[in-house]
């Protein structure tokens, strides 16, 4: 297992080392600003969105299987 992860590691610090030497562009109209409120809540709403789709198919479909299962008459006790 030690081994198999210094296979996902090392491409992982690769990139991050491309992507470190790659030189800063300056500012322009176009850039969006990650130390302003904004930012912050789109940041915010994208973890919340995917955790939400995460999340929504057990808490969806689990009361559907349950009825399915109860109609069948497998009861949870």
């Amino acid at each position: 297992m030690l081994i198999g992860r210094f296979f996902v590691i090392i491409p992982a610090l690769a990139i991050a080392g491309s992507l470190a030497r790659k030189p800063k562009l300056a500012v322009t109209s176009g850039t969006m600003s990650t130390h302003g409120p904004l930012f912050v809540s789109l940041l915010l709403g994208t973890t919340v969105l995917i955790t939400a789709l995460t999340f929504f198919p057990t808490l969806s479909l689990a009361p559907i299987a349950e009825h399915y299962l109860m109609r069948g008459g497998v009861l949870f006790r």
